[in-house]
């Protein structure tokens, strides 16, 4: 997967900014972040082991 973005730190960085909110924002940054950290697993488990 070629991406520029970090998976791990954008679903951390949504984690702290639903944090920061409240109501129907914090529920959508909560809902961002676990798509983020999806991806971030999808990620790790698709690296070659050596």
């Amino acid at each position: 997967m070629c991406t520029k973005y970090d998976p791990q730190y954008e679903a951390e960085a949504a984690m702290k900014r639903a944090a920061a909110s409240e109501g129907a924002d914090r529920q959508r940054l909560i809902e961002i972040a676990l798509a983020w950290h999806q991806l971030a697993r999808e990620r790790r488990d698709d690296e070659p082991t050596d």
